[in-house]
């Protein structure tokens, strides 16, 4: 049955990529109304997506030629050609003529798709070049705004025709922004706007649960989750048009979130996080008026438990339902604990290459502090496709959070409840 299944799977994905290289899907995604750019969004809202570099580059600096004809580029170099994410480190004063000529060229070589309208991508390319504004539209001629208008909606209509398709939900998230961003710079509350809107309030259903906090429990999903959403907001904001309420109601729970982790530390290796600085994170937000403050000892089935010099967090909660543990370790009880800013405990942290064998040990190992019975961590992993999802995980049943101070002898005595707890769960 596997065989017969990779099969089918394979004819299917053959026929569909006919589909897409064909001109009836090219005249399906070429239908569009012709809308005027009305909106023009500020650069500066990307950067707490956007790495900027603090010195600037002009168009002429680069071997344009060379760059669009070497046939030699690795897969992460292609993306970025094409993401076009590189157009934000142009200086503002370079040659306006120069970058669009680039835009002509790169369309005539694409306007059909290819392997350059990757979902990933074009979403990207669309956000980079309605940001990038002041050098891929101010002051070009007549003929160039109107193929430049067309390739814009044409991209987006593929993203509304690819994106329930698009596997990856990070990349749903990117192409409903993208979408949302031509609603708002073409004004086509219609086609683009609602459709992005709506996506973009299932895409939270999806994710989060109930308390706004993503079902991977994954703190870095978190903080990608909480920059997007704010991008969309502010765009709503600039645009002048009215912010719909599921945004601001998503921004908020996930920003308690955010003031949860951040403001205790930023560096808990739990479940795909990595060590990271969201200070200029901190300042985007400070600047664009947003204060989230959470003192909660407890949220999204984390414990943190701190005083002026000693930090402890521990994962006391429930393994993830399987779709949601791409990222997930073997987590249950695995604690950290940071003494004046320093860590004394840690987690071995994860490795996130899917093909490597490091990625397989470190989110199964027992070595990462999590609890272990019998010489087992609490999740058992079975490989699905390229990566590890776990089979059988532990789901906390009754949970009690005490908080009293510890002199002396009393932490032998939390040690003997710890081991009530153990020998519980193995009889159970």
């Amino acid at each position: 049955m596997i065989y017969i299944n990779r099969f089918f799977f394979t004819i299917f994905k053959q026929i569909r990529k006919l589909y897409l290289y064909s001109n009836f899907y090219d005249k399906k995604i070429s239908k569009i109304n012709n809308k005027d750019f009305v909106y023009k969004p500020s650069p500066y809202l990307l950067s707490s997506l956007i790495k900027y570099q603090k010195k600037k580059f002009k168009i002429d600096d680069f071997s344009l030629d060379e760059m669009w004809n070497n046939n030699k580029l690795n897969n992460k170099d292609y993306k970025s050609l094409n993401s076009f994410y590189w157009f934000f480190s142009l200086d503002l004063k370079s040659s306006k003529k120069t970058t669009q000529s680039v835009v002509t060229n790169w369309i005539k070589n694409n306007y059909r798709f290819n392997n350059s309208w990757d979902f990933d991508l074009t979403a990207k390319r669309i956000i980079s070049w309605l940001s990038c504004h002041n050098l891929t539209f101010d002051e070009s001629n007549l003929d160039y705004r109107n193929n430049f208008n067309k390739i814009i909606l044409k991209q987006a209509n593929h993203l509304i025709s690819e994106i329930n398709r698009s596997k990856l939900i990070d990349d749903k998230l990117i192409g409903c922004a993208s979408i949302i961003l031509v609603g708002l710079c073409y004004d086509n509350e219609k086609d683009y706007l609602n459709f992005g809107s709506t996506l973009l309030k299932k895409i939270s259903k999806i994710v989060l649960d109930n308390y706004g906090f993503p079902k991977s429990r994954s703190i870095k999903q978190l903080v990608f989750y909480l920059k997007y959403f704010i991008l969309i907001r502010e765009w709503f904001k600039e645009s002048q048009v009215n912010i719909p309420e599921h945004i601001d109601e998503t921004i908020f729970h996930l920003g308690q979130g955010y003031a949860f982790f951040w403001n205790s530390s930023s560096n808990f290796l739990f479940n795909g996080n990595n060590i990271s600085d969201n200070s200029s994170f901190d300042n985007y937000l400070k600047r664009l008026g947003y204060k989230f403050k959470n003192d909660n000892q407890e949220f999204g089935g984390y414990i943190v438990l701190k005083n002026k010099k000693v930090c402890i967090i521990m994962d006391a909660g429930s393994t993830p339902t399987q779709k949601y543990t791409v990222d997930y370790q073997s987590g249950a009880l695995s604690f950290e604990i940071i003494s004046n800013g320093k860590k004394l405990i840690s987690n071995c942290g994860y490795y996130n290459k899917k093909e490597n064998r490091l990625n397989q040990l470190s989110k199964a190992s027992a070595t990462q502090n999590t609890l272990v019975i019998d010489d087992n961590s609490s999740c058992k992993f079975s490989k699905v496709r390229n990566t590890f999802l776990v089979k059988n995980g532990l789901k906390v049943i009754k949970k009690i959070l005490l908080l009293k101070k510890i002199f002396g002898k009393s932490m032998l005595h939390m040690m003997d409840i710890l081991k009530n707890i153990i020998q519980f769960m193995k009889e159970k």
